[in-house]
């Protein structure tokens, strides 16, 4: 598939400060991307300056071949859903769908609010106020209200960050099942690796304003470039090797009760099928994940363990 969205050498500041430095970005038509990474990464920043709602300091930005960099939001054809959905109180269902299309007197207007309605399975809630709906139900008008507006890119900035996690669940299957059906590009900006995980067809990870790995999840999550990307989704032991590479275990890797090494329990927490351990070794503070129907190990316990060279993944480097 060719170029849909293309930042090419974005710089965006605030300030004095260099929030993202020259970011160079490709996004395909009808691709699903994550924008993942800690908070001050320069995910949102970057989101913001797609949107219009940032002007770069340097660099362009190219949607569907037109270039927008100077562009208003009003005439860039993105659409947004916020994290706190920014629906009008005192509007009922259709008319905060319908708000937008009002405000450019659609002629289609009605058939259109009700196949946006429809795509997020509230067809029989048009009449509600949004107090009378749950978070999930909120958060799917606020994605019939962009989707209504057919943008050629819909940007969510932590969508589901104020859900509870049974609704979170729902909603990530909500958003790929509206993004197949609809083919709308979207770009998704979250700091929860599983959200980026389940979701994308493609995750950026972002550090310092930079892309420190780009690739489909079972790239990221199975082979991390760096320390901190295999930090970031869930390999917390990570050893530095002389060479300038490092290895890196996940939890569930690290082998308790038998070993060459010896670690005091410093934190034991039961997760129903697993018992989760912190340990103080001579490599700092090792995690180990341990079937609960093992034998439990107490605080302030020694325990054998190894770190299998052969379940662990090599790093490019430790940092």
């Amino acid at each position: 598939m060719s170029d849909y969205v293309s930042l090419q050498g974005l710089t965006l500041t605030y300030g004095d400060t260099v929030a993202v430095p020259a970011l160079d970005l490709e996004i395909a038509k009808g691709e699903l991307i994550c924008l993942l990474g800690p908070s001050g990464c320069g995910k949102t920043t970057t989101m913001r300056a797609i949107a219009g709602l940032l002007n770069p300091s340097s660099g362009t930005i190219t949607i569907d071949g037109r270039d927008v960099t100077r562009v208003p939001p009003s005439r860039r054809e993105v659409g947004l859903v916020f994290q706190s959905y920014a629906l009008f109180p005192h509007l009922s269902v259709y008319d905060n769908v319908a708000f937008g299309l009002k405000m450019k007197k659609t002629p289609d207007l009605d058939a259109r609010v009700k196949e946006g309605l429809a795509t997020v399975g509230l067809s029989d809630f048009a009449s509600r106020m949004p107090a009378e709906l749950s978070g999930g139900q909120q958060q799917r008008v606020a994605l019939a209200r962009s989707l209504v507006m057919q943008p050629k890119v819909l940007l969510l900035d932590e969508p589901l960050s104020n859900l509870d996690a049974r609704l979170r669940l729902e909603m990530r299957m909500e958003l790929q099942r509206v993004q197949r059906e609809t083919g709308v590009t979207m770009v998704f900006v979250t700091h929860d690796q599983a959200e980026a995980l389940s979701l994308a067809d493609r995750i950026i990870v972002m550090r310092g304003g930079r892309i420190e790995q780009q690739g489909s999840p079972e790239e990221i999550y199975n082979r991390p470039a760096t320390g901190f990307v295999a930090d970031f989704v869930g390999f917390e032991t990570i050893l530095p090797q002389e060479d300038g590479t490092a290895l890196a275990w996940r939890p569930s890797a690290v082998e308790l009760g038998s070993g060459p090494y010896e670690g005091r329990v410093q934190g034991v927490s039961f997760a129903g099928e697993r018992r989760d351990y912190v340990l103080d070794t001579q490599f700092g503070q090792i995690k180990a994940d341990v079937a609960a129907e093992r034998p439990a190990h107490g605080i302030g316990e020694t325990v054998a363990f190894d770190l299998p060279r052969e379940r662990a993944v090599t790093l490019e480097r430790a940092k």
